[in-house]
């Protein structure tokens, strides 16, 4: 078999690199260790409506709500909202994972790419010391798919980078564990998502409430592996859960539980090789959010791979236009908030605390790095030492 690009992994990234490098030209395989494409489904369940933009999604089947904002939530209680009014796009959609990933995969597929379900990567083919392929077991069956260009879109710890000589292992304090439950009979507002945040609610990270409709929410929990151990994730979210009558009473339609990078990204290209969303920890490192830019950053990928198989050339050089699109549309996004994780890792509750309070109540004209630190000295002029490397970030 040869295809001009293998995508090793059925994810939002994977499935939207293949989408745009079958319609640039390019003939197309994606493979897939599971048998069913988004299916066990994976945490992320939250995107930006940013995502209508890049029409790689048909129909409303996958969207389970429309949001009008968020709610943040301090460790004392204190609320403070970001509507729609002044998030904007930054609002968004939840959506049912399985249908969303099988959607985007769908696309794809029209598009031209081929897709293998039960097969799995198990190295990477070489010759004249180049990449020239990958090694598969599918079905029970050993192969040898030869491609000039793969595509690591297999998750946290990518196997594919590491097999290309890329650093993809993840420190526990840039790596969140994370649990949570669909659950059926809770009482939640449809039209926000609720954060909340606290060392001892959730240390190094957050407890979420998505609502899926009706009496229908996706609650969880992401903490810092560094300050986790086995079995905690779960126990901090049944407490959680305890504590708030709207969730206690909530039977679980489905458990889950998962890995997610808060990290710098890493280098995300190689000599015929490109590493794509969770793979080149295109995670948002405050949000853990990663929908957006695995679509985002995916488009950007197929489109190289397009020029590049119109060029016949799949050399690193060639191949970065992928990473410089990428890294001027959201990496310094990306490096600003993995700098604002570390500082807020430094706050104590009482200072989350002091947060919420200076922006509860503050009037917005718009959304954005600055407005929110601008919000937060206005009130307490103490917090300007620990922001000042972010504002020096936002200023840049």
């Amino acid at each position: 078999m040869k295809y001009d690009v293998v995508v090793v992994g059925s994810g939002p990234a994977g499935s939207t690199t293949a989408r745009f490098a079958a319609e640039h030209g390019a003939k197309v395989l994606i493979i897939e260790r599971r048998a069913e494409v988004g299916v066990p489904v994976l945490c992320g369940e939250g995107i930006s409506q940013k995502v209508d933009d890049f029409k790689v999604l048909e129909g409303k089947r996958w969207i389970a709500c429309k949001m009008e904002g968020a709610r943040i939530f301090s460790p004392n209680g204190t609320m403070f909202k970001l509507s729609a009014e002044y998030a904007g796009s930054e609002t968004g959609y939840v959506v049912y994972r399985d249908i969303f990933d099988q959607e985007l995969a769908r696309g794809a597929i029209h598009a031209g790419a081929e897709l293998m379900v039960n097969t799995n990567a198990i190295g990477l083919l070489k010759k004249n010391n180049r990449i020239s392929g990958v090694k598969v077991v599918s079905y029970g069956e050993e192969l040898e798919i030869e491609a000039d260009i793969i595509v690591g879109a297999d998750g946290v710890e990518s196997k594919v980078g590491r097999w290309a000589g890329i650093k993809t292992t993840l420190k526990p304090f840039d790596l969140e564990t994370c649990a949570q439950y669909t659950l059926a009979n809770v009482d939640c507002p449809e039209a926000y998502c609720d954060f909340y945040l606290g060392k001892k609610i959730a240390p190094g990270g957050y407890v979420w409430v998505f609502p899926k409709g009706k009496d229908v929410a996706n609650v969880g929990i992401g903490i810092l592996a560094s300050l986790s151990k086995p079995g905690l994730a779960k126990k901090l979210l049944d407490d959680f859960i305890a504590k708030h009558p709207e969730y206690k009473k909530g039977e679980p339609l489905r458990f889950l539980t998962g890995a997610d990078p808060v990290a710098e990204a890493v280098e995300s290209v190689r000599d015929n090789l490109l590493l794509v969303g969770d793979a080149a920890r295109h995670v948002d490192p405050i949000t853990g959010g990663g929908l957006m830019t695995a679509i985002e950053g995916g488009k950007y990928a197929g489109e190289t791979i397009g020029m590049a198989v119109e060029k016949q050339r799949f050399d690193r050089e060639t191949l970065l236009e992928y990473e410089n699109r990428w890294k001027q549309s959201f990496g310094k996004k990306l490096h600003r908030n993995y700098v604002a994780k570390e500082i807020m890792l430094d706050m104590d509750d009482k200072t989350l605390d002091m947060l919420a309070d200076s922006l509860k109540d503050y009037k917005f004209e718009e959304f954005s790095t600055m407005s929110i630190i601008k919000a937060l000295v206005t009130k307490h002029p103490s917090l300007l030492v620990k922001l000042a490397p972010l504002m020096k970030l936002a200023r840049a």
